[in-house]
């Protein structure tokens, strides 16, 4: 299954795409929210979460990924794995069981023990900026009925 959450960026269209394995009964749904100051009913500016329909360089995003098991058995052996979209720089991934990948999900680890060959043929450690992939997985079934979101940030280039 491959889940697309289109957004626009100064008229280019790009997308959250996300597939979802070896898990029946499971569905996903990708989401995509830019998060921007909002006055509220007593004229206050307060950060919100809206939905990202058109955005701009520089506006920071919140990529969703909203899942529920619909079936009848526990699902196992379930993983999100998600494609940086063109146009779209990774910040970061607030859970901590997460990994990322630098290379085009050929591997994946901890941003912190990835490196990246430089133009000179050396090797670096890898930024948030290198990030091409993200993956969650899932050490326990997910129950019948039960559901859940993972997500990671990003901003639009």
């Amino acid at each position: 299954m491959r889940i697309f959450a289109p957004i626009f960026a100064t008229a280019v269209l790009f997308a959250a795409p996300a597939t979802a394995q070896q898990a029946s009964g499971v569905t996903l749904k990708a989401e995509t929210f830019v998060a921007k100051m909002v006055k509220n009913a007593q004229g206050k500016e307060e950060p919100k979460l809206l939905p990202a329909l058109r955005v701009i360089p520089g506006d920071p995003l919140v990529m969703s990924f909203a899942y529920a098991n619909g079936g009848a058995k526990p699902a196992t052996n379930f993983a999100v794995n998600s494609q940086i979209p063109n146009g779209v720089e990774f910040t970061r991934v607030p859970d901590t069981a997460a990994v990322v990948s630098v290379d085009g999900a050929k591997t994946f680890g901890a941003l912190a023990t990835l490196k990246v060959k430089t133009a000179a043929g050396t090797l670096r450690p890898a930024l948030p900026s290198d990030v091409t992939n993200i993956r969650w997985t899932f050490a326990r079934p997910i129950a019948p009925g039960a559901k859940g979101t993972v997500l990671y940030y990003g901003v639009v280039k």
